[in-house]
């Protein structure tokens, strides 16, 4: 009999000291199991900082700068996420390539109109001299990226493309002669071909974009189209816009912020420069005052003069460059049934660009011709039926 106060005693279990029964050591697969403990301090989570959302955070509120009312909250922060990508104080360089029947209107008499835009918009302007007489001409204009919303740049090229649309009394009557160069209400922009490809956007929506937006016509020519001006890189590409002139503007104002923000990857220098090696004129510049200088006149159905010319000018620019020669279109649209046509250079040059006129003309009297006879032969089956 156990004694009271005293552990009972099973004969089956031998004795145990009740000090080593409390310190059993736990079983090894036990202690895997079991999760070091950690201090308590490293058990707490930490506080979090306060997070704002991005769509409330707006950058102008804390730099003290007004936010235009038509802007939405998050619009300031775009901008200067867009402008943190472009190095601080880099170049901003547009270069507008000028006809030549139109670069005297922008210079100004002993250069005082563009003298009076440099002071202006305290922006570098250029003007590289033309390669030949009757080309067109490149104007270079630069300034420094200061972050603002516009930059000195931007204020000039919008300057030097009012000049150019602006009609005036003196010039002549552009819908009336269409000298081959560009048509009315057209600004011409030289681009890298780095910036090409952001311009026109995946399958060309961001171009298509523009044009909704602006109303104006915009082309990005293709690079054998390009003027011997624009011969000083040869990835560079030319951007045509045309349309009436509140369009151009609002198309150039949106082109411009754009080639802004997607910089050339390529160095573009300032100085007017040219890679003669890349003018590949097939015939050389014969000035007009030249005894060897020749004319040829001919007349061409009004029917047949909008494909001569081609869209944007093309297929009349490709025979230019093939023949050499000065090839000049008379006649506004509709005025006559017939439009005048007139050759100019040596007697080689006259005779090929003729030559491809005649070869354009041939074709399509045998498209004409098919399809003449295809109508008179439904109507004879009419007929028999």
């Amino acid at each position: 009999m156990s004694q009271q106060g005293q552990i009972p005693i099973n004969p089956m279990v031998p004795p145990q000291n009740p000090m080593a029964a409390m310190q059993v050591p736990m079983p090894m697969h036990m202690q895997m199991q079991m999760p070091m403990p950690l201090p308590m301090q490293m058990q707490m989570p930490l506080p979090m900082p306060l997070q704002i959302p991005f769509s409330i955070h707006d950058p102008a509120a804390s730099s003290g700068k007004r936010r235009r009312d038509d802007e939405a909250p998050g619009t300031a922060a775009v901008t200067e996420q867009s402008a943190a990508k472009r190095a601080k104080g880099q170049d901003v360089i547009f270069r507008i390539v000028v006809p030549s029947r139109q670069i005297g209107k922008v210079i100004g008499k002993e250069g005082c109109r563009i003298q009076r835009i440099r002071e202006d918009t305290k922006a570098t302007i250029k003007i590289a001299d033309a390669i030949a007489r009757h080309e067109e001409r490149v104007i270079i204009i630069s300034s420094k990226d200061n972050d603002e919303k516009v930059t000195d740049a931007e204020k000039a090229l919008e300057q030097i493309a009012h000049l150019i649309l602006k009609e005036d009394d003196s010039s002549l009557d552009l819908s009336k002669v269409a000298a081959g160069h560009v048509a009315a209400n057209t600004i011409r922009l030289l681009i890298a071909g780095s910036q090409a490809g952001g311009l026109i956007g995946m399958s060309g929506q961001n171009i298509e974009k523009l044009r909704d937006s602006s109303g104006a016509s915009i082309t990005v020519l293709a690079p054998n189209q390009l003027p011997l001006c624009a011969s000083a890189h040869e990835s560079d590409r030319v951007v045509q816009l045309s349309g009436d002139v509140p369009s151009v503007m609002k198309a150039l104002d949106e082109i411009g912020c754009q080639l802004r923000e997607n910089p050339p990857r390529q160095v573009i220098s300032i100085s007017p420069t040219y890679n003669y090696a890349a003018i590949r004129p097939s015939q050389p510049y014969l000035d007009p005052t030249s005894v060897d200088y020749v004319t040829f006149e001919m007349l061409i159905s009004e029917t047949m003069v909008g494909g001569l010319i081609g869209r944007c000018g093309s297929n009349i620019s490709r025979i230019r460059n093939e023949s050499g020669a000065m090839i000049k279109v008379y006649g506004g649209k509709g005025e006559q049934k017939h439009r005048q046509i007139q050759f100019g250079g040596s007697a080689q040059q006259v005779a090929l660009a003729k030559q491809r006129v005649d070869e354009y003309i041939y074709s399509q009297l045998i498209q004409q011709t098919g399809t003449q006879q295809s109508a008179q032969l439904e109507t004879a089956k009419q007929f028999v039926v």
